[in-house]
């Protein structure tokens, strides 16, 4: 939906408490009072923008969920990163929230982010006890996974500036797909085992 659309660019720009429905409004081309047609509030916009992506992110996991270990997990990875490249603005929405403890913060780690959270570690320890992953702690680990997939999304404005280079572009993209479930998969299948022998090279 179009104002949905314009909602997003206009909460990524300026947070939910700064952003206005005449704002909102402009972005998407069209009247204040279309606005209240469509939606209550300003608050219900918001509701509607943050579902549409964690929505999203729920589905990317249902479809990958039934795929052996590493193979569910490098699918998954690939289409987050892919999914946020093409659509950064409710990621960085979402991170605002966080970072604000912003008022819809509980219904999203009651309604999305906690169930989401509970499956990948179930799945985790699942591929734990089966002796497919290393044994990491399954919450730091998917904390981890996340930064790994989703940071140069989030820092693509710095990174513009510190590299001449976009990083949304199509070839970065999947540069980072190939950067992020490489190192996600050599974490699960026990890169511990290589550490030694990277700083034994370091002081022959």
């Amino acid at each position: 939906m179009r104002i949905l659309d314009a909602a997003e660019r206009v909460f990524a720009r300026r947070g939910y408490a700064a952003a206005t429905t005449q704002e909102l409004a402009a972005e998407a081309g069209i009247q204040k009072r279309m606005l209240f047609y469509y939606f209550a509030n300003k608050d219900e916009v918001y509701e509607r923008v943050l579902e549409r992506l964690l929505s999203g992110i729920q589905a990317i996991h249902g479809q990958f969920r039934e795929e052996p270990g590493p193979e569910g997990l490098a699918d998954f990875v690939a289409a987050l990163v892919r999914a946020a490249a093409a659509r950064p603005e409710p990621v960085l929405i979402l991170i605002r929230e966080i970072m604000d403890e912003g008022p819809h913060l509980e219904r999203i780690a009651d309604r999305w982010v906690g169930p989401l959270f509970r499956a990948g570690r179930e799945e985790v320890r699942r591929n734990v006890e089966r002796g497919i992953f290393a044994a990491h702690p399954a919450d730091q680990l998917l904390t981890a996974i996340g930064g790994i997939a989703l940071f140069q999304i989030l820092t693509a404005p710095l990174a513009r500036r510190v590299t001449g280079e976009d990083p949304l572009s199509p070839d970065n993209v999947e540069r980072q797909v190939e950067v992020a479930t490489h190192f996600a998969l050599a974490g699960l299948h026990g890169a511990r085992g290589a550490a030694p022998a990277a700083k034994n090279r370091g002081t022959e």
